[in-house]
C-alpha cells in the first residue's frame, strides 16, 4: 500500500494529529519509501529497540542542521519523525500494520544507503548518541485522546489502590472483632470456673462448719450422762 494512503488513513483514525496529515501532504509532492518501515530501513518485525536505532542513525543523516537551505531535508525529517513516532508506540504501530497488510505489499526497492548507515552508527560513541538522543525526548505529542486515556488508566489505578485500602481497613476490623470475641468467650470461661471453684469451696465450707457444731453440741450431752 502507498505509504501516501496510509498516512491518510492513520489521519482519519487519528483527526487530533496534524503531523499525520503534513506527512500525506508532503508525501503527496514526492516519491520515496511505500512505507515507513522503508523508510527507517527495518523490517516489519523489527523491535523497539531496533526502531529506536533505526530513527537515530536515521535522523542524523537527515537532520535539518546538516543543510539549512535545503527544504526537502527537513520535509525528509518531518517523515522520519512521523514514522518514529507511529512505529515507537504499539497501539500506533498496531493500526498502522493493519492499514499497511490491508492491500498487496508494494514491490522491493533496493537501498543504496544502508550500508553508509551501517558505517556512520558504527562511528558513534555512547556519548554523542546520547546527547544527540536527548533532542528528541521531547517530539512525541500527546492528542487530547492519548490523554484521556492516561487519565483514565490513573484513575483506574487510583481506585485499585482505594479499594485495597478499604479492603485491607475491613480486614483489619473483622479480624479485630473476631479476636474480641474469642477474648471475651476465653474469659468468660474462666470466671465461670473460678465461680464454680469458689461456689464450691464455699459449700465445703458450710459443711465443715456445721459439722464441727453439730458435734460440739453433742459433746456436753454425752458428758452428763
Amino acid at each position: 500500500m502507498p505509504l501516501l494512503l496510509l498516512a491518510s488513513r492513520l489521519g482519519q483514525l487519528c483527526p487530533h494529529r496534524p503531523l499525520s496529515r503534513h506527512l500525506s501532504t508532503t508525501l503527496g509532492r514526492r516519491s520515496g519509501p511505500s512505507n515507513y518501515y522503508e523508510l527507517l530501513g527495518i523490517s516489519p518485525d523489527a523491535n523497539t529497540e531496533e526502531v529506536k536505532r533505526a530513527f537515530f542513525t536515521k535522523s542524523k543523516e537527515l537532520h535539518p542542521d546538516r543543510d539549512p537551505g535545503n527544504p526537502a531535508l527537513h520535509s525528509r525529517f518531518v517523515e522520519l519523525n512521523e514514522a518514529y513516532r507511529v512505529l515507537s508506540r504499539e497501539h500506533s504501530r498496531r493500526s498502522y500494520d493493519s492499514l499497511l497488510y490491508s492491500s498487496p505489499p508494494p514491490a522491493p526497492r533496493p537501498s543504496a544507503r544502508r550500508g553508509s548507515q551501517a558505517s556512520s552508527a558504527s562511528r558513534s560513541g555512547p556519548a554523542s548518541d546520547a546527547k544527540y538522543w536527548s533532542q528528541f525526548r521531547r517530539m512525541r505529542p500527546e492528542g487530547p485522546g492519548e490523554r484521556r486515556q492516561q487519565q483514565r488508566r490513573n484513575q483506574r489505578v487510583l481506585g485499585y489502590c482505594l479499594l485495597l485500602m478499604l479492603t485491607g481497613m475491613g480486614l483489619h476490623y473483622f479480624a479485630f472483632r473476631v479476636l474480641e470475641q474469642v477474648h471475651r468467650r476465653f474469659m468468660d470461661k474462666k470466671d465461670r470456673v473460678f465461680t464454680a471453684i469458689y461456689n464450691e469451696t464455699r459449700a465445703r465450707a458450710r459443711t465443715s462448719r456445721a459439722r464441727l457444731l453439730q458435734e460440739r453440741g453433742q459433746k456436753p450431752a454425752g458428758a452428763e450422762k
